[in-house]
């Protein structure tokens, strides 16, 4: 996929489309994903973003398949794109700024653990050249599966509830100025409230911004109709 050449903010045509999301949550996002059920079969194929997602989050099992490059090239194409959009050293040095990532839904000490943003975040500092607070802080106990996994997506509430902060990484006795936080996907925004209202518990007031490769969206099956 070519990143588009700047982050679309989410407005107040795309809020709807992401019912968790408070209105007044500054979230930026690349480009926009398809879920499989409506891409008439091609899936990841559908789209330069759907590919994008599905190497992105590439599972765990594929690291001694020949599809597994695809992996670390979409996090390095991620990377790439994010260190090119901000002003980095100026934000670093004048806001404080300190980088988060959202946890995937597996505990820490599962084999399948996938660090992918982590990951992404660690090779957007060496592509900027800058030693940037990242602050991988957050887990989530594994009590839910992947959103995409399961039947019925978890509230905000209960994603909260199975979300723990680990104050070695987080470093709570030193706020940041402002916090960018990261994700893949931006869906319900159920995770992006539950990692922001726990994160608000331990830097109250710090201001938070969320970053995401890419929000889902659903076609609307009567666009067709204005044609006829």
């Amino acid at each position: 996929m070519r990143m588009p050449p700047r982050l679309t903010v989410v407005g107040d045509l795309e809020r709807p489309d992401h019912r968790y999301l408070p209105p007044d949550a500054l979230c930026y996002f690349w480009g926009e994903y398809t879920p499989y059920e409506h891409t008439h079969g091609k899936r990841w194929d559908y789209s330069s973003t759907n590919r994008l997602i599905a190497n992105f989050k590439k599972s765990l099992d594929r690291q001694d398949r020949p599809d597994w490059q695809y992996k670390r090239q979409a996090i390095q194409q991620v990377a790439q794109a994010f260190a090119s959009f901000w002003k980095w050293a100026e934000i670093h040095q004048n806001y404080r700024l300190a980088l988060i990532p959202v946890p995937p839904s597996k505990p820490r000490d599962n084999p399948m653990y996938d660090a992918r943003m982590a990951t992404m975040l660690q090779q957007l500092a060496q592509h900027v050249g800058i030693a940037l607070d990242i602050r991988d802080c957050l887990s989530f106990s594994g009590v839910h599966a992947a959103s995409h996994e399961g039947p019925q997506r978890p509230s905000p509430d209960e994603l909260y509830s199975t979300l723990s902060f680990d104050p070695a990484s987080g470093r709570p006795h030193e706020p940041p100025g402002v916090i960018f936080v990261f994700d893949d996907m931006l869906t319900t925004g159920a995770h992006y409230v539950a990692v922001t209202h726990k994160l608000a518990e331990v830097y109250p007031g710090v201001p938070m911004i969320g970053h995401f490769i890419a929000r889902r969206i659903i076609p609307d099956p009567y666009s067709n109709l204005a044609a006829l």
